[in-house]
């Protein structure tokens, strides 16, 4: 009887994760390469994306090694139309991934930050606890099948997620899940009621060097979304319960350790240097008690510009006019 390949034969096995409907995630998918290289895994890399990711932003995700797969997305039919849910059941594409007897599964917003390697002995669906139910499904082990996709697909149209993503579907899928420390899937979110003392905990365990977290995950409004001098969360009341600038500085310490080149993937458009200053005048007006809209920003990338509209200040004087452009998915080249 031919065995199964055990751990040791990493071609078999390879960290995954997924890219669809915009360009907006190439930085976080490099820099998580980039983490997870640093953390000293030589596991293979793939990326799935659709057509709405550009041969450019391709050329920067195989540059920082992953393996770019091309997918049709899977829409959610329990979706509107142009909802943030509306194509993350495409996420079902990894179980297609049968060159690989095991994956392990991360957002595109999260760093490694020391190897998780050893999950690969780990079997479907490992995770770990979203409550004492349901499983997180932004790190996940599993093991590609057709007849686990099909199994997927099957089911779309009747089972009702409670998330209305495909975390909830795959939990209504794989009700027994195996169970892991969240500390290999951290959330960077500070809970209301939370106490003094846990908030100080989890500053700690975000700046800790040598790290004690596994995976830092960026719930919130992503690092390389905001001005580096500051978590831009800071400057959105319903958003703050995600800063920190302890865990945004944790960022961009792998971010400064990728060369010039793959940096280049996350300068910030004129439109989100408009949206950054609205959202600071905001805060600004509102008086919020924190005070990082006082800031002044050094970001280099302020100044940076590779679109052929670079007076974004004057985005500001039609901020609200809803004929105004709001295409997020622009595809100019750095």
């Amino acid at each position: 009887m031919t065995e199964r390949p055990q751990s040791d034969t990493p071609h078999r096995e390879a960290y995954a994760t997924i890219l669809h409907s915009a360009n907006v995630y190439v930085c976080g998918a490099i820099a998580a390469a980039q983490s997870i290289r640093l953390a000293g895994s030589k596991r293979d890399l793939v990326i799935l994306v659709d057509e709405t990711v550009s041969d450019h932003h391709r050329g920067g995700l195989e540059a920082a090694g992953w393996k770019v797969k091309t997918i049709t997305r899977i829409r959610n039919p329990k979706a509107e139309r142009d909802a943030y849910n509306e194509w993350n059941y495409s996420k079902f594409r990894l179980w297609q991934l049968t060159e690989y007897d095991k994956i392990i599964f991360i957002d595109a917003d999260l760093l490694i930050l020391r190897n998780i390697d050893f999950l690969f002995t780990m079997p479907e669906i490992t995770a770990t606890g979203n409550n004492v139910t349901f499983f997180n499904s932004g790190v996940m082990v599993i093991e590609p099948c057709n007849c686990t996709f099909q199994l997927l697909m099957d089911h779309i149209n009747e089972i009702e997620s409670y998330n209305g993503g495909d975390q909830g579907y795959l939990n209504e899928i794989f009700t027994w899940w195996h169970r892991i420390p969240r500390h290999m899937n951290f959330l960077k979110h500070f809970w209301f009621g939370d106490e003094e003392e846990i908030k100080a905990k989890k500053i700690s365990l975000f700046g800790a060097d040598p790290p004690v977290l596994y995976v830092l995950h960026y719930l919130g409004l992503k690092p390389w979304l905001c001005f580096r001098d500051y978590d831009c969360n800071w400057n959105v009341d319903i958003m703050q319960e995600f800063a920190s600038d302890v865990a945004h500085a944790t960022w961009w310490k792998v971010h400064d350790t990728m060369p010039q080149h793959l940096q280049s993937f996350c300068l910030l458009r004129s439109k989100q240097k408009a949206g950054l200053e609205w959202d600071r005048r905001q805060a600004e007006k509102a008086n919020y008690s924190d005070g990082h809209w006082r800031r002044n920003i050094t970001d280099p990338r302020l100044n940076l510009c590779f679109e052929d509209f670079c007076y974004w200040e004057s985005m500001l004087w039609h901020w609200g006019d809803p004929n105004w452009s709001d295409d997020n998915n622009s595809t100019s080249n750095p």
